[in-house]
């Protein structure tokens, strides 16, 4: 049985919570099947390549336009996507 992630009352805190490694790790997996380096990703989006690094870190979270983007910048499909992460 896993663990159920619990965040600490009053806090933001929400590093590691298992949606946010969920987030990161797909990142990962389609930037570099896309075969591009955090710094590729920002010439693609003007965003800091650290923007990247924070959300495969769990260290930052997406809201849905900034996933939509996301999805834009590396030319994927965003609803397929939407079902992927929801699968780790």
């Amino acid at each position: 049985m896993t663990k159920r992630y619990t965040p600490n009352r009053g806090t933001a805190d929400l590093k590691n919570s298992p949606k946010r490694v969920a987030l990161g790790k797909w990142l990962r997996q389609q930037r570099q099947a896309k075969g591009l380096t955090m710094r590729e990703m920002q010439s693609l989006s003007g965003k800091p390549h650290s923007y990247f690094g924070k959300i495969e870190q769990a260290q930052r979270g997406l809201d849905i336009l900034e996933f939509l983007e996301l999805c834009a910048w590396l030319g994927i499909d965003a609803e397929r996507s939407i079902r992927t992460v929801k699968k780790f």
